[in-house]
């Protein structure tokens, strides 16, 4: 298993496997998936493939060298419970240690199971 830095060469691949998930169509919806797509390349990404097959993605907002937000984090259904998100979500620690890391999550419980320590929460102000 490998954690990489995204490039447009995993672009179908990341595209693909959201598009299975009707929670992720606010990322592959007609209007907004090419904006993604750039998004994809100009936010810092992370990419997981084993032995060359894609098995997750992660994505970070970098906030003017104070922190990191992570964005997204995607595993493939199939190789979920393989420990890929903790090892996406430890790259971006890695490569940020003088900054703190945040995650923006709907997912408390998987966060939580790491020993993630909750900070606040998120809320929608319009869409």
């Amino acid at each position: 298993m490998e954690i990489l830095r995204y490039t447009r060469e995993y672009e179908d691949a990341v595209i693909s496997a959201i598009n299975k998930d009707p929670d992720w169509d606010m990322f592959t919806h007609e209007n907004v998936i090419e904006r993604y797509k750039d998004r994809l390349l100009e936010s810092l990404t992370y990419v997981c493939v084993d032995n060359g097959v894609f098995c997750g993605y992660v994505r970070a907002l970098l906030d003017d060298d104070f922190a990191v937000y992570i964005s997204e984090l995607f595993v493939v259904p199939e190789w979920r419970n393989r420990k890929i998100g903790r090892s996406l979500l430890e790259k971006v620690k890695n490569d940020f240690k003088k900054l703190t890391v945040y995650a923006l999550s709907d997912e408390d419980l998987f966060y939580e199971k790491l020993n993630y320590t909750p900070a606040g929460t998120v809320f929608r102000i319009s869409g």
